[in-house]
This record gives structure tokens, C-alpha cells and sequence, in this order.
């Protein structure tokens, strides 16, 4: 499908305004997917880390200008997609940031809740651009807690699911053993393994064609361990009550 014409323009013209955020942060901006015009859910995470595609912000300067895009990099990433995908059946959504600005995790806390302050107007564009009707989906407390103390569930539909981040595996152990959880058999685990990885393989190809297989690489090399395989299964339960939620709203329900 090809970018509409004006929606693309719009959406360079926000990404200006992102870059000159990032550097009077004096971080490097980096870019996430480009949607190909408004979407159905949008999906809202903390900041871009440098953890696993770069060393350091020079590093990173230099493969955002090769290309680099956000969300395309890791397993756990490539989970949220599939999950999106498979579970609740869309393709057209859009993930992002509350801060586009490339950091360090350790330095992530620090003024947070100023920074995103900072970035918050822009936030509203984006999502009056991307996602006008959108079902806005908060990915992980913090965010939520954010967007709801600054009334966006006033304006529009919040909801939350678990970040998929490593940081969060308590609360992903803790929701996976509400679920009744049970590792997945040898044969399930190799074919969601397989279906995750297609997923990422046809995202990247579109968003990261210069390096998309390199990446791909990457990621082939991963295994669904038993904490990917909650991760999974905590993200099929929570996208398919979003699904279903939304599916009554639309209804009048």
C-alpha cells in the first residue's frame, strides 16, 4: 500500500519537530516505523534505549542515519507485533514513545516525569496525525498513570497492557501464574517461534531495508525461553479483552 501523500508530508514535518525536541535534549532522535496513515490502536511506551543496537550515542547517530528504526530490534519487541497481529488482528497500529530521545537505561528515571512533560504537546499531535479515533493503549503502568494525570482518558479510550520489557519481569511472572501459565510444548514454542520471527522479517524488510537482514539475523538466533513464552501469553490475554472491549464500544455495549 502507498504512503497517502499528504499524511506523509504531514507526518515528516512532525518528525522535524521531534528531532529538534531530541536535540535540545542533547540526545539522538531516533525515528519509529513510519505509519501509512491514521491507524486503530496506538500504542504508547516510555523512551528509546540504546540496550542492544548500540554502544553509545555516536553509535547510534550513525545507524539512525544508515536506517535504524525503533521497536524492529529485539525479540521482546518483535513479540509485541506478532501479539498485536495474532491477537488483536489488526494491521494497522502504531507504537511509540512518550520521549523519542535515545538513552542510557540507567539515566531513563532521571527527570522523567519533566522530560515528558517536554515532549507531551508533541505526543498530542502525534496522536491527533496517527491516531484521531484510535484506541490509545498505555504499555506499562507509568505511562498510564502519565496519560491519565494528564487527561487523555478524558479524551479519548486508555487502556493498558504489561511493558515487554526485561525490567518487568516480575509483574510478568505474576500476571503469566494468574493466567495458569504452562511452558509451551516443543512443537507450539518452535511454531510461534517461527511465526514471531515472519512477523519481524516483513516489518523490517519495510522499515529497515538496508539492514533488515542483518537484524533478521539477529533475531533468528533468539530462543522463545520460558519467560518469552508468559510474555506471549500474558499479551494474548490482555489484546484479546482490549479486542473484545473495543468490539463493545463499537456495538454501543
Amino acid at each position: 500500500m502507498r504512503l497517502d501523500g499528504s499524511f506523509q508530508s504531514a507526518y515528516k514535518e512532525l518528525e522535524a519537530r521531534f528531532k529538534e525536541r531530541a536535540d535540545a535534549d542533547k540526545r539522538v532522535y531516533l525515528p519509529n516505523p513510519e505509519p501509512e496513515g491514521p491507524v486503530d490502536y496506538v500504542f504508547i511506551c516510555w523512551e528509546p534505549s540504546l540496550r542492544g543496537w548500540a554502544r553509545d550515542e555516536k553509535e547510534a547517530q550513525q545507524k539512525v542515519d544508515a536506517g535504524f528504526r525503533n521497536f524492529l530490534a529485539g525479540i521482546e519487541t518483535s513479540i509485541l507485533h506478532f501479539c498485536i497481529q495474532h491477537d488483536l488482528c489488526t494491521q494497522r497500529y502504531h507504537i511509540t514513545d512518550l520521549s523519542k530521545g535515545v538513552m542510557k537505561v540507567g539515566d531513563a528515571k532521571d527527570d522523567r516525569c519533566q522530560r515528558w512533560n517536554q515532549w507531551y504537546p508533541l505526543l498530542e499531535k502525534e496522536l491527533k496525525l496517527v491516531a484521531p479515533d484510535a484506541v490509545t493503549v498505555a504499555v506499562g503502568n507509568e505511562v498510564y498513570d502519565y496519560l491519565r494525570s494528564k487527561g487523555l482518558d478524558g479524551l479519548r479510550t486508555v487502556m493498558k497492557v504489561m511493558h515487554y520489557s526485561n525490567q518487568a519481569g516480575r509483574k510478568r511472572n505474576e500476571e503469566a501464574m494468574k493466567l495458569g501459565f504452562q511452558e509451551f510444548s516443543e512443537e507450539v514454542r518452535d511454531s510461534v517461534l517461527n511465526e514471531v520471527i515472519a512477523t519481524a522479517k516483513a516489518l523490517l524488510m519495510r522499515h529497515m531495508p538496508t539492514m533488515w537482514e542483518e537484524r533478521l539475523k539477529m533475531l533468528e538466533n533468539k530462543r522463545l525461553t520460558p519467560s518469552r513464552q508468559k510474555l506471549i501469553s500474558v499479551y494474548k490475554s490482555q489484546f484479546e479483552s482490549i479486542r473484545a472491549r473495543t468490539n463493545r464500544k463499537a456495538q454501543g455495549g
